[in-house]
């Protein structure tokens, strides 16, 4: 695996998993998803125009686009939903963990990608643990978010984001591999696309006043995610473009911003997790080595 698409992958965690706190830390969550959605083509438009005067659009691309917006559309309201009703350091491992196992998945069943045996287990190791941070949720707490935890209702809505990221990955990997479609102009025109859906929605479901309320209250939290959150994955979408990078790799190697996230939640939110979040953080370290290494 390309030294480059690993730094690239590694730099997109950090900033993943800080605007994932900052967006847990908003007031009205939709309200916030809308807001930042609306933002975030005003602050790339330099990046697009510059994109665009040497990209090239196939027409499967626009079927590209349009998925993706689609997948963002469930990717975030799946996550204004859990992070509602769970913590960061448990939606956010949750969703995170089954997307890349679900894009592993598709990769080998519709790409034809074949993972190298060590390939498997570095893969597994970081699934594993994933697992290892879920593990809470299972026990007498699951029910109760008296502590903080999580809900049903917020496992649902991070298992289905999880579903919603696998679907995004799949379709972005065609659209900035085979059909070469140059990143920057591509996550300009998904972003675009998804804003077009998602803030119809919200104003329906909460109103306008909504919107205005939570930008009264959260406008530079609303402006640093809008800049980060496409910053973090236009880095994904580059170490995607590279040669040599298959889906089956990247994809869960992406998940390690999981350890981040969860470090962020314990410092910034004093959520808890115990001995068994620091020994997921150690086997999701030794799956990140083993794929960068030997896959």
């Amino acid at each position: 695996m390309p030294l480059a698409a690993l730094g690239l992958v590694l730099a997109s965690c950090v900033l993943h998993a800080f605007w994932n706190l900052l967006f847990k830390q908003a007031r009205d969550k939709l309200a916030f998803t809308a807001l930042f959605l609306s933002a975030a083509p005003v602050l790339y438009l330099p990046l697009f125009i510059l994109a665009s005067r040497h990209a090239a659009m196939p027409r499967m691309g626009w079927l590209c686009v349009l998925g993706t917006a689609l997948a963002y559309l469930g990717y975030f309201v799946g996550l204004a939903r859990a992070y509602s009703d769970g913590d960061l350091s448990i939606a956010y491992p949750i969703s995170r963990g089954s997307g890349p196992a679900l894009a592993a998945l598709w990769g080998v069943l519709l790409l034809g990608e074949r993972p190298s045996i060590l390939g498997g287990i570095g893969i597994a190791l970081i699934i594993g643990g994933i697992a290892l941070i879920y593990r809470p949720v299972g026990g007498a707490n699951s029910q109760s978010n008296a502590s903080g935890v999580a809900t049903s209702s917020a496992v649902r809505a991070a298992f289905f984001t999880g579903l919603m990221i696998s679907f995004y990955t799949l379709i972005d990997k065609v659209g900035v591999g085979p059909l070469h479609i140059t990143p920057g102009f591509y996550i300009y025109l998904t972003y675009t696309g998804s804003a077009l859906l998602v803030i119809p929605w919200v104003i329906r479901k909460q109103g306008a006043a909504a919107l205005r309320a939570e930008w009264k209250s959260n406008r530079w939290r609303v402006i640093a995610v809008a800049a980060l959150n496409p910053l973090s994955y236009l880095l994904y979408l580059i170490a995607l473009s590279l040669p040599t990078t298959p889906i089956a790799y990247m994809a869960p190697l992406r998940s390690f911003s999981v350890v981040f996230a969860v470090a962020l939640g314990a410092i910034f939110l004093k959520e808890g997790g115990g001995w068994n979040r620091v020994a997921a953080g150690a086997v999701m370290v030794a799956g990140l080595t083993v794929i960068s290494i030997r896959g």
